[in-house]
């Protein structure tokens, strides 16, 4: 059900058409499957959040969805301005216009008139110019489908890692309470021990220090719980003191697992990340300004038409209509040698968009590797936290209960709870992180779906 419910908010923001103003060119519809924020159906008081609803909440409030189909739209409204090249362009002109004039020792004299007109100018052909431009622009508006694409993506992905934060600081403030506790019966074991004469005053300073010490944890704890909370609250767009239910989602190990073919995972990043979509427009966009501006030393034809009418408006006045059509050519012969600079200038621009884009593909590479090695190193800490936190507890207890019985000192039992403290926390903080790095490694490798279990994710 989780599923069905972050795949349905997802295809509402890359997949669901809304209605739109006029659009004669239609340009738009590749910014129609990216649509405005849709009405939540939940809200963080109405029941326990799941993962689900975390990323539904974030891509419906978070308001850089807003920011980033308004961009889209922009550049599909500029795509359009190229597209209205290949049409003519008509004016229509009217005036009324009177003047009076008065001569000294002369007769007077007035007239008025009204005029009007309409002309038509049309290029008919520019040897590429409007294509190689139109096709720039398109280039830009799939760049900005492209980045909005990543930015939807990094916002599921952030959702999901505040989600797993809010647990983990959870966990690790019982984990403080928990020790608080161990750390409180071993002080009333020294404290009582003391009182019977059976230890030393240290025994029972040792031991309370450590009691306060717990103390301090819980309170450092519960801040960081508070903290995770409120970015979670502040990412959904609610206040950072908004209370929200979370449901905490249950993992086997059969979900935290990832393809061992590191190859397979680097071709579907350079297949599927929007960054690298996003820089493959910027090239073709430059190629096209080479074009274009090859097309700047191209000549260029052009039709106009135009039927002018005149009235002076008087009775037996003259009335005069005109009409004209012609064709002009325009080649430009010298233009001081900028044409060719602007050229070699596109041309540069080309290479430099190929090395930037080759650049990419490497830190994308060094991306993957990164989160593969730490999501590989995640699950064995997690595996070997959870031995060791097997034998750190039962130390613990055999100390305590020695220590209880006469036998053995309290450094003993604070050394043990110590150490039993430590891994408590490596073991919950690990478990988080483990499930954190799957997150990141399929946030790299530019899925959209970090939750459902498909071929190894």
């Amino acid at each position: 059900m989780k599923n069905r419910l972050l795949m349905f908010s997802i295809l509402n923001f890359l997949f669901i058409n809304q209605a739109y103003p006029a659009d004669p060119f239609n340009v738009e519809s590749s910014v129609k499957e990216l649509p405005q924020a849709p009405v939540c159906a939940l809200s963080a008081r109405s029941e326990k959040l799941r993962l689900a609803d975390v990323v539904n909440l974030a891509l419906c409030r978070n308001p850089a969805t807003y920011q980033q189909y308004m961009s889209a739209l922009a550049s599909a409204a500029e795509y359009g301005q190229a597209k209205s090249e290949y049409l003519p362009e008509i004016d229509l002109s009217a005036g009324l216009d009177h003047s009076d004039t008065r001569v000294h020792n002369d007769k007077d004299s007035n007239s008025a008139g009204i005029n009007a007109g309409i002309t038509l100018n049309w290029l008919l052909y520019d040897f590429g110019g409007r294509e190689a431009s139109t096709e720039m622009i398109r280039q830009s508006l799939n760049a900005a489908i492209a980045t909005r694409s990543d930015t939807l993506q990094s916002l599921i992905f952030d959702a999901a890692e505040s989600y797993y934060l809010v647990f983990a600081a959870q966990e690790e403030y019982k984990n403080s309470k928990a020790t608080l506790e161990a750390a409180f019966s071993a002080y009333e074991a020294a404290r009582k021990r003391y009182e019977l004469g059976l230890a030393a005053l240290s025994d029972k300073l040792q031991a309370q220090t450590s009691y306060s010490e717990a103390q301090l944890s819980v309170t450092k704890a519960e801040e960081a719980l508070s903290l995770a909370k409120g970015r979670l609250s502040v990412l959904l767009n609610f206040p950072p003191n908004e209370e929200l239910s979370l449901y905490e989602e249950k993992y086997s190990m059969d979900y935290l697992t990832i393809p061992k073919d590191i190859d397979l995972l680097f071709k579907t990043a350079m297949k599927n990340r929007s960054d690298i979509l996003a820089k493959k427009a910027s090239v073709k966009r430059a190629q096209a300004n080479i074009d274009l501006q090859k097309a700047q030393n191209a000549p260029t034809f052009s039709v106009s038409a135009g039927l002018n009418a005149n009235d002076d408006l008087t009775k037996n006045g003259p009335r005069s209509y005109s009409s004209s059509v012609g064709l002009s050519m325009k080649i430009p012969l010298f233009t001081g040698f900028r044409n060719q600079y602007k050229i070699s200038q596109a041309r540069y621009q080309l290479e430099q968009q190929k090395a930037e884009l080759k650049q990419l593909e490497n830190d994308i590479q060094q991306e993957v590797w990164t989160t593969f090695q730490n999501f590989f190193t995640a699950k064995k800490t997690y595996e070997i936290s959870l031995t060791m936190f097997a034998s750190a507890e039962q130390n613990a207890k055999v100390a305590l209960g020695a220590y209880k019985a006469g036998k053995g000192s309290i450094l003993n039992v604070l050394d043990a709870q110590s150490k039993l403290a430590d891994v408590r926390s490596t073991r919950s903080r690990s478990f988080y992180e483990l499930l954190i790095a799957k997150t990141n490694i399929v946030r790299k490798i530019g899925l959209i779906d970090p939750f459902k279990t498909k071929k190894g994710f």
